[in-house]
């Protein structure tokens, strides 16, 4: 283990007007939080470890010891003992034909018994065993949806979630597809044995459109989009955006849905002010890139099973105004009981940047990062 740097981190709250008494649990959990970042590189023995494209989709399997995602061009499952930091197989996946995952896997979602739900570029969606054999397919054109919007594959399916024990995919399709399709906006749940689709309502996501940024122009475009993120945790959806603290969570057995609130204190809500999300020049663009990502951007919840507790970043990214300059980030943690209550929030002092695909185990956040075209992780230790 390489040891990058150890930072304590020390924030004083009030505590809403209130005094505690010596006895009393803080009223924000991580108001002394320490944490250290240290850096860990897997070996991958006689073979090595393509990195050209990172790593784009990951996951674990449900005990957390193996760590599994595709290298790409052509398609490669590889499995990585996170104990002891090693590669422990590399296997190619056919990309055409009965068993075809197509050049790139853009979605890996692990399962019971070492299945794998695979999402490819050639329109391929489907369970997989570990040897690349096409299990089941997912893929179908269920009724319920406008047609536009139950042929179109990406669109339906590129943000998506299987779950397995009710055998349901629950999507969130494109906001204009789901406009020109004259389609509700919402969670679509697809019932894969009755070959229907419902939407779930969701009105307070209609923010992610609200300051999602497209410019086009000479058939180009730029987009700089709000995320919506789909976490399955116990049987239930989690719906949550970049541009809110808020979110859903959505029960599949009983088809309730509920709103969380959340009032964060270190850092905004959710994104407010007026922005011109269709903007007519390069200039524009970046004018109103920089107004929304400067406020807040939420990542997802993250369940820590050590701890009992959603944790989940947060952070504000200030745009170069020259050339010469970089982007520079300010990162956030905030902390959630089971009930979706608010535990604490800080801030946190890191040089590095956090990658999107993070990852608990062990009670340390595993972040990815390239070490001299080795397969690494960014490891941080909280103390709270």
């Amino acid at each position: 283990m390489k040891k990058l740097f150890s930072i304590t981190l020390l924030i004083l709250f009030a505590s809403c007007g209130a005094k505690e008494s010596e006895n009393e649990e803080p009223a924000n959990l991580l108001e002394n939080l320490t944490y250290s970042v240290d850096t860990v590189v897997m070996d991958p023995g006689e073979d090595i470890f393509n990195l050209s494209m990172g790593i784009r989709s990951l996951d674990l399997s449900p005990d957390n010891k193996f760590l599994y995602y595709f290298e790409n061009m052509p398609p490669k499952l590889l499995k990585v003992d996170l104990d002891k930091r090693s590669l422990v197989s590399k296997t190619e996946f056919e990309s055409e034909g009965p068993n075809g995952v197509g050049v790139f896997v853009g979605t890996i979602q692990v399962g019971p018994e070492e299945k794998l739900v695979l999402l490819g570029n050639n329109a391929s969606y489907g369970v997989f065993d570990m040897n690349g054999t096409k299990i089941k397919d997912l893929k179908t054109k269920p009724e319920g949806l406008d047609p536009n919007l139950a042929e179109n594959f990406f669109n339906l399916y590129g943000n998506s979630i299987y779950d397995w024990e009710n055998d349901k995919i629950f999507s969130w399709p494109v906001e204009r597809e789901m406009e020109s399709a004259g389609q509700k906006e919402g969670l679509v749940s697809i019932d894969l044995k009755s070959k229907s689709a419902k939407i779930i309502e969701v009105p307070e996501m209609e923010i992610v459109k609200k300051y999602s940024i497209l410019f086009e122009e000479n058939g180009a475009s730029q987009g700089s989009p709000q995320e919506v993120y789909l976490t399955q945790h116990e049987g239930k959806i989690l719906i949550s955006c970049s541009a809110m603290g808020d979110f859903y969570v959505y029960d599949p057995k009983t088809d309730e849905t509920k709103f969380i609130q959340i009032d964060h204190q270190l850092v905004p809500n959710r994104l407010t002010g007026e922005i011109n999300n269709r903007p007519a020049s390069q200039e524009s663009f970046n004018e109103e890139m920089a107004k929304v990502n400067s406020q807040i951007y939420f990542q997802n919840l993250k369940w820590d099973p050590s701890r009992e507790m959603y944790l989940r970043f947060a952070r504000k990214v200030f745009m170069p105004k020259t050339p010469e300059e970089e982007f520079t980030f300010e990162y956030f943690l905030l902390a959630y009981d089971p009930e979706f209550n608010l535990l604490g929030e800080t801030k946190l002092d890191l040089e590095e940047r956090i990658d999107y695909h993070v990852f608990f185990k062990d009670d340390k956040l595993y972040s990815y990062v390239n070490v001299n075209d080795d397969l690494g992780f960014a490891v941080i230790s909280f103390d709270f």
